[in-house]
């Protein structure tokens, strides 16, 4: 039988009443504790007394959080699990040690929520997060603006930051070295990666320390957030930064452009891959190959194709999705959670089309239109790209050597490709997907595309199944322009 989660007040008793069996009149009492396993786990308060928790206090403690997660919009800001668990967990250790707790629970609650509450209201929730990442170039020349997110070079990133003039006084090195590290740091670049010339010596340490994360690539991505704690800061600004690089990548043609286009972390397989075969005994020659990383355009080719005025719909569209992952009270965004849904479906395409195996790219990409869809199914799926192109279930395809019509196609996809793999009724692992993989992330490209583009113009309710039939936004074209644009994308 499935038992009950706690709410706030039943953890927060809990916790208390073994804090109070294992801390008697206020002191640890280790033999409370004779049959714990593992390392002492304390918290010194701040009036620099211990608080031991047992296991079972880390169990209340855990349950006291994720209740206390579930009120997140009474929350000042939004914050980590990880780090509301640290917080929860000073905070009682410190009114514990103080003696304030009592045997009211309620007043525990109240007791504890103000404590919560101004730490909050006083913790810093302005951050400027940067991610370096690897890109076509369209942002070298001039700072690429998509939504908060700005594509910039490493050495445009480098004239707009620098360290505060407090570090440069007291970090090692002194402030004579340490107001050059710009200057210093742009040669260390120039040259190549590792190269240590005779007599050099060791960077002063402000250059150094940005050495490491701006040697292994050329571009960076910045994107400024309020209204989040730190760590959960970092997590969305990197979400928000992944998805506007996987959205340029959407928009500029997709495939291998996917594999050129990623944040530095990204996993990602080598650029290179050899074969070393053997028969009758002896050695072939190694085969060689590379990956989808080598750039099939230059940064000016890859600027031109963006700035092309057939491009601008899309990037505006793009632009506003990135809005929609960041509002702020200030500047609200009509459909956060369109935005969210089709930002994680994009996710999905993108990582189906990095996926090395064949079957795992394809159910990546087949949960991309699921996603979109809210769990449409193949039905779903069908009718939300009828709907969306204009298409008939019997519009053809080439697949291979045939040709598939739409209806068969997505059957294909979502039930005997996506849902067979995923349910383990597809074992055999030569069997070939490469067709099947590749017309289904076209399907994914055009939806996902159309859907941004609808979704830029959308006035009806933020509701999760409203992909399916989102209606075409009544434009007025210019002068030679196709409102039409499905033959050109």
């Amino acid at each position: 039988m499935k038992s009950e989660e706690l709410n706030r007040f039943e953890a927060l008793d809990q916790l208390v009443m073994e804090l109070n069996r294992t801390h008697p009149n206020g002191s640890f009492d280790s033999s409370t504790m004779a049959t714990e396993r593992g390392f002492p786990d304390f918290v010194t308060s701040k009036s620099g007394r211990h608080r031991e928790f047992s296991q079972v206090a880390k169990l209340s403690l855990l349950a006291l959080t994720h209740a206390w997660s579930k009120e997140a919009p009474s929350l000042s800001i939004r914050v980590d699990l990880k780090e509301l668990g640290t917080l929860l967990r000073q905070k009682v250790a410190d009114l514990h040690a103080d003696g304030l707790f009592s045997h009211d629970g309620a007043a525990n609650l109240d007791l504890l929520d103000v404590e919560v509450h101004q730490i909050l209201a006083n913790t810093n929730t302005d951050f400027t997060h940067s991610f370096p990442a690897w890109t076509l170039g369209c942002e070298f020349e001039n700072p690429l603006h998509l939504g908060p997110v700005t594509f910039m070079s490493r050495d445009q990133w480098l004239n707009v930051v620098d360290f505060s003039d407090r570090a440069k006084q007291s970090i090692f090195g002194g402030p004579e070295e340490n107001e050059k590290w710009k200057e210093i740091l742009r040669a260390a670049l120039a040259k190549p990666k590792g190269v240590i010339q005779e007599g050099e010596e060791a960077l002063p340490p402000l250059a150094s320390f940005l050495y490491a994360p701006l040697s292994s690539c050329r571009s960076m991505l910045r994107v400024s957030l309020t209204g989040y704690e730190k760590s959960l800061s970092i997590k969305a600004a990197r979400h928000i930064s992944k998805t506007a690089l996987d959205g340029l990548s959407l928009i500029m043609g997709g495939g291998s452009v996917f594999h050129q286009q990623t944040l530095i972390d990204e996993r990602m397989p080598p650029v290179d891959h050899h074969t070393l075969i053997e028969s009758s005994g002896f050695l072939w020659m190694p085969g060689f190959g590379l990956n989808q990383q080598i750039l099939t355009l230059s940064g000016p080719q890859a600027k031109a194709m963006l700035d092309d005025e057939r491009m601008r719909p899309m990037r505006e569209a793009l632009a506003h999705i990135l809005q929609g992952l960041s509002p702020t009270p200030s500047q609200p965004h009509p459909h956060p959670l369109l935005s969210l849904r089709w930002a994680i479906a994009l996710d999905w395409l993108a990582e189906g089309e990095r996926e090395s195996n064949e079957a795992i790219a394809l159910t990546k990409i087949g949960t991309c239109l699921d996603v979109l869809t809210e769990g449409g199914k193949f039905g779903g799926i069908l009718n939300m790209l009828t709907h969306l192109t204009g298409w008939k279930e019997s519009k053809e395809f080439p697949v291979g050597a045939n040709q598939r019509d739409l209806r068969s196609l997505v059957k294909d996809l979502y039930d005997h490709g996506r849902s067979k793999i995923l349910h383990g009724n597809v074992m055999d692992r030569l069997r070939s997907f490469a067709e099947i993989r590749k017309v289904g992330a076209f399907l994914a490209r055009i939806a996902l595309i159309e859907c941004a583009l609808r979704l830029r113009h959308y006035t009806d309710t933020d509701t999760s199944k409203a992909f399916r039939d989102m209606p075409k936004p009544e434009l007025v074209p210019e002068s030679g322009e196709q409102t039409d644009g499905q033959n050109e994308r």
